[in-house]
């Protein structure tokens, strides 16, 4: 009986081994990951060994992150439309216990580049509508629905993708943008009224810009930066965030603050 119980040390450390390392992995969500910055985050976040639970509107539109994937065991992929009530519901039956260490809420709509030149009399009202119902709407839904996920980790911290667009001091002065602008800076408003709450939760929640990014194939706009500059410096100023960034609007190159 000595003998079997010397056999099996080795496998029982090694069992504790990797719970502990499986209880020690920090995790992120992230919507809108199937392309662009939100690929691009997924990439880097697991890269760096965090267990990522990517989400995606359509499963069936993410060839590149279902590869990415298979190569990669610590990346996990849902679908998650977030204005879908269904979907929300689903994802957080199914994760209800789990802790979320940074909830990265990427996912938005975002105008066509030749639509977001027109003046007030072009701005589309139902463009409009989706744009609020996604990029502030759906946005808040998320938060509800994963923000005790958040409260259980020991430095946990909430996301939130926003644009310079929505900012009354740093936006470009040209009438232009409408419907993002505005939705964003709706979402922004939200974050700032989330802070009084998340600062009683020991959770960080921030706006963030990941500046003028390349997002379109063979569309180089003046001044932009690539997708994984722009991702790689984000990742710099969310790990280094604390408390005192709480209900921000940072910048993506240095954290330094950007005026409502």
């Amino acid at each position: 009986m000595m003998r079997i119980f010397i056999a099996l040390v080795p496998f029982i450390l090694s069992l504790n081994a990797n719970l502990n390392a499986a209880e020690d992995q920090s995790t992120v969500l992230i919507t809108g990951s199937n392309r662009n910055i939100g690929f691009e985050f997924v990439k880097q976040f697991a890269n760096k060994g965090w267990r990522v639970i990517a989400t995606t509107r359509s499963i069936d539109s993410a060839d590149e992150l279902i590869e990415f994937s298979k190569e990669n065991n610590n990346v996990i992929i849902e679908q998650l439309d977030i204005t879908n009530d269904e979907h929300l519901r689903n994802l957080k039956k199914k994760y209800n216990d789990d802790v979320i260490d940074v909830l990265l809420n990427n996912a938005a709509y975002t105008p066509r580049y030749l639509s977001s030149f027109r003046g007030i009399d072009g701005v589309d009202h139902e463009a409009t509508r989706k744009s609020f119902e996604v990029n502030t709407i759906g946005t808040m839904k998320v938060i509800q629905a994963f923000i005790s996920n958040v409260e259980e980790s020991n430095n946990g911290k909430i996301i939130n993708l926003s644009t310079k667009a929505a900012s009354f001091e740093e936006r470009p002065e040209i009438p232009m943008m409408y419907s993002y602008a505005m939705s964003k800076a709706a979402m922004n408003s939200m974050v700032k009224t989330l802070s009084f709450e998340t600062a009683e939760k020991n959770i960080i929640v921030i706006a963030i810009s990941p500046g003028t990014v390349n997002t379109t194939l063979g569309m180089g706009l003046m001044g932009a930066i690539d997708i994984d500059e722009s991702v790689s410096k984000m990742m710099v100023v969310i790990e280094n965030l604390t408390m005192d960034a709480n209900g921000l609007f940072l910048d993506y190159e240095d954290g330094r603050v950007i005026g409502w």
